[in-house]
């Protein structure tokens, strides 16, 4: 989207905490695979998502993910496309645990980046607090799920809507700020 508006959109990643750490039930629920199947049904260009059984494995928690990427975002923002991408394939296409760091590691290292620096960030914590504290301003704005586009002037638009909407509402915001 961002070529399609040249020089009239620019899009800012935040970290928004899918998995909490202490949550009980880490399996996949027909509640996840609801969501899947609505997803891959929005868009025929949307990616293709592996809609796993109920009772398969789920990720511990999304925050190693966040702040793995907060970490790219931050030291090589040149690889963060790529590493994201990445990160959204493993989890969404091949139903990696994307907490998991020897996956995180592995993802890492295909990006080009240091699979055993981006582990001890994680370990050490160096980047929790400000993913924590991005979730924390996305709560605020009452966004309370992802994907979410926020727009100056208009509401979060929260899950996964066809890319006509989203460039439709991208579309609106620019003609209300003078941009389009």
């Amino acid at each position: 989207m961002e070529a399609e508006f040249a020089g009239r959109l620019r899009t800012v990643h935040r970290s928004f905490v899918l998995v909490a750490e202490d949550r009980l039930d880490r399996t996949f629920r027909d509640y996840h695979r609801a969501h899947r199947q609505a997803a891959a049904r929005q868009d025929e260009d949307a990616p293709r998502f592996n809609i796993p059984d109920a009772g398969h494995p789920y990720p511990r928690c999304s925050l190693p993910a966040l702040e793995a990427g907060m970490w790219v975002r931050d030291t090589f923002p040149d690889r963060f496309p790529a590493f994201d991408l990445a990160v959204f394939e493993a989890f969404f296409s091949r139903t990696e645990d994307i907490s998991d760091l020897d996956v995180l590691g592995r993802l890492a290292d295909g990006c080009g980046l240091d699979g055993v620096t981006l582990a001890d960030v994680i370990r050490e914590g160096r980047c929790r607090e400000r993913v924590l504290a991005e979730y924390q301003a996305a709560l605020d704005m009452g966004i309370r799920g992802v994907p979410a586009v926020a727009t100056p002037g208009g509401f979060p638009i929260v899950g996964a809507v066809p890319y006509a909407d989203l460039r439709r509402a991208v579309e609106a915001a620019l003609r209300g700020y003078g941009g389009a």
